[in-house]
């Protein structure tokens, strides 16, 4: 059958049927697919004790993608009760990580003869470097747990060092994921969103980035002079050099920069601060500090003067610098800066 419908017809509506249908309501992983992943706040895992081969997992919910046929459907998965469960001792000489996974087995698939969902424990091998075990079909992981060798109910697991969260989440469609557990951590499809720590990331098929990049800030009040008439970054009489911050180009690919001072010259002379911006790995400056770009102070007295500017053809992801620099615009004169700040602003 090419096209289905659920809860349509009078009678024949399969269990594969239902389970496609449900999924319409999760965010999608592919056409015909939902995303794996818990529901937050639950599956939590605890050893039973300080050092010991058991552990409790704790009641929660999940979804677990059928992945022995592609139209299989997902499994909406409960577990309702505090559950105990046990590691296999360790080798004698050698350690190893295991794999808490939910699993399903279906015997319309795998050819097992059981229709039911199990907590199981797949054993990795010993090695003097182990490594996480493959993972069966039609399974969710949800930790994998570091077993040292020679582990015992006399010298079990140390819990609190041994356990590594691989839980991923679930929303429904459209839902935006929250940011957890290392396991299969890349985005469904592009477009898809999380939210890590409160700020929106956005899956672009490769990658994750931040849907509005920080806007970025670097203040000091540390005064500096320079007597050099070409820009440079480095001041004298200030703590450190050079002053300036990173910040990552946003899906645009434009940034609005300010740059200013409190600044002066010796005798009423001129003082410039522009900025270099390059990438943060290094190499020829994007844009060179240049006095169309500069804050300017010409006259006596000090004033407070700033200039802003947008750039763009930033590549989208990538991490740029912008160092302030400065010169005087007298040959031996001093220009003066206090209270200098860059700010960059992602334009969206």
């Amino acid at each position: 059958m090419t096209i289905r419908s659920a809860w349509h017809l009078p009678t024949g509506q399969t269990r594969e049927d239902t389970r496609l249908a449900v999924s319409l309501g999760m965010s999608s992983s592919g056409p015909l697919t939902a995303r794996g992943g818990c529901a937050v706040g639950g599956l939590q895992l605890t050893g039973t004790a300080a050092t010991s081969m058991q552990a409790r997992l704790s009641p929660g919910r999940l979804w677990v993608p059928g992945t022995s046929a592609a139209a299989q459907g997902g499994y909406p998965v409960t577990v309702d009760a505090d559950t105990q469960l046990t590691f296999a001792d360790g080798h004698a000489t050698l350690p190893r990580v295991d794999a808490l996974v939910v699993r399903v087995y279906d015997a319309d698939y795998d050819a097992s003869g059981r229709y039911e969902a199990v907590l199981e424990i797949v054993q990795g091998t010993p090695a003097s470097a182990p490594v996480p075990p493959a993972l069966p079909k039609n399974a969710e992981l949800l930790y994998e747990v570091s077993v040292p060798a020679g582990a015992s109910a006399a010298r079990g697991i140390t819990w609190a060092a041994a356990v590594a969260d691989r839980r991923r989440y679930t929303a429904a469609l459209g839902g935006i994921l929250p940011a957890a557990g290392g396991f299969n951590a890349r985005g469904s499809h592009v477009g898809e969103y999380r939210d890590v720590n409160g700020r929106l990331e956005r899956w672009d098929g490769s990658r994750w980035m931040l849907y509005t990049p920080n806007a970025m800030l670097k203040h000091n009040a540390d005064r500096g002079k320079t007597t050099s008439t070409a820009y440079t970054e480095t001041l004298l009489e200030v703590g450190s050099n050079p002053f300036g911050l990173t910040f990552v180009a946003p899906a645009s690919g434009w940034v609005h920069i300010a740059i200013g001072a409190q600044m002066w010259g010796d005798g009423g002379k001129e003082a410039f601060m522009s900025v270099n911006v390059r990438p943060a790995t290094g190499g020829t400056p994007l844009i060179a500090a240049h006095d169309d770009r500069a804050a300017y102070h010409n006259g006596p007295g000090a004033s407070s003067t700033y200039t802003n500017f947008p750039l763009g053809q930033l590549t989208p992801g990538v991490s740029y610098t912008a160092i302030a620099a400065f010169r005087s615009g007298t040959a031996g004169n001093e220009a003066l800066f206090d209270n200098r700040f860059v700010r960059v602003d992602p334009v969206v």
